[in-house]
């Protein structure tokens, strides 16, 4: 029996709702303000000159009046020109604000589509009679954690906006500061979090990582062949050499920051986008989020050797080999490599997987 997704989409698109309205009125205001911002510039610069022009016409008492109420005129209509533009600006900020908080919670609805679907195949297909449930319940899991991350962006977006909106109020509305996508992972919403067992951290997308590129040594520095060097000195070997290159590159981004969403591995990536470049360079090629890249030979935990992927629902971290593996931790954070676990917030452990059987 087939799973339906949609009561498990349902809260997550329930905080897309609260999103949606017509954001063409406010476009529309700011481009007739900006063009009246224009205008009354162009209006008072001719005021200027025609005073000035005008001035030399009056002397004594009459002509410094005149001359003081022609520089009110002209720095009342420079206050306007002020006002109409930092007032475009202020909308233009909510309406990108509201827009932005839109795109980042759909990210949430297709990417959640996207795993739960897989993971709803999988069960459909397996034999084993139990799978339903299990799938059913990760999925679950899964769902309360997207609703979380949902509402978490739209509960930003909405007190930005409330700031954005007071500040309307002053004579001279102060425009938004870029702070960098409003709700974001990376903007501290609480949903973040992945590394060491204390949040989640599901990784997906497309979007741009940003930052300063950064430098890195070489892979190789970490050995070659099946040999890994780790960074505390000791040297390790690899089931085989693809294995041993995905190892080498993944460790050659430490100190990456992580950006969720990031796949750009001189500025920022998230958890499966450090796994999926890394097997990049070994030239498999893997799926993009953590809950897919359930690929290659299941082994046991028992097992592992460096390479293997430790995944869970929404998180995915490379075993490096002496017990420690490598990962994108979350927001705020950077790659880095930590000992072993099994645990990851409470989330459902999917398995170790060998990529490059």
């Amino acid at each position: 029996m087939a799973i339906d997704l949609a009561p498990y989409e349902a809260p997550i698109k329930e905080a897309a709702a609260k999103l949606e309205g017509n954001t063409g009125a406010a476009d529309k205001a700011q481009a007739d303000l900006a063009a009246l911002s224009q205008s009354l510039t162009e209006y008072g610069t001719r005021h200027q000159s025609e005073a000035a022009s005008l001035r030399g016409n009056w002397v004594g008492d009459r002509g410094d009046m005149f001359g003081v109420k022609a520089k009110e005129h002209t720095q009342a209509l420079d206050d306007a020109a002020t006002w109409a533009s930092k007032t475009a600006q202020t909308i233009g900020d909510a309406t990108s604000l509201i827009k932005n908080a839109k795109e980042q919670v759909q990210a949430l609805v297709d990417e959640f589509h996207a795993d739960a679907g897989t993971l709803a195949s999988a069960a459909s297909a397996s034999s084993d009679p139990g799978a339903e449930m299990q799938a059913r319940a990760v999925i679950a899991g899964m769902s309360a954690k997207y609703a979380k991350e949902a509402a978490d962006i739209v509960n930003a977006a909405k007190a930005r906006l409330e700031e954005i909106v007071s500040g309307m109020g002053s004579t001279v509305p102060a425009s938004a500061p870029p702070a960098g996508p409003i709700g974001t992972r990376a903007s501290g919403s609480s949903g973040g979090g992945g590394g060491g067992g204390s949040g989640y951290s599901g990784g997906g997308g497309g979007a741009a990582s940003t930052g300063p590129a950064m430098t890195f040594p070489p892979s190789d520095q970490y050995g070659s062949g099946t040999q890994i060097k780790l960074p505390g000195g000791e040297t390790v070997n690899a089931p085989n050499e693809r294995a041993a290159i995905a190892v080498r590159a993944a460790l050659s981004r430490l100190g990456l920051p992580y950006v969720w969403g990031g796949t750009d591995p001189n500025r920022g990536m998230d958890c499966s986008g450090l796994t999926q470049w890394s097997y990049g360079q070994a030239g498999i090629k893997i799926p993009r989020t953590a809950a897919t890249q359930t690929v290659g030979q299941k082994v046991s935990i028992d097992d592992i050797q460096p390479g293997d992927l430790i995944i869970w629902s929404g998180h995915v971290a490379m075993y490096v080999g002496n017990g420690q593996m490598v990962e994108e931790p979350h927001t705020g954070d950077v790659c880095k490599v930590v000992p072993l676990r099994t645990s990851n917030a409470g989330e459902p452990l999917l398995g170790v997987f060998r990529p490059s059987a």
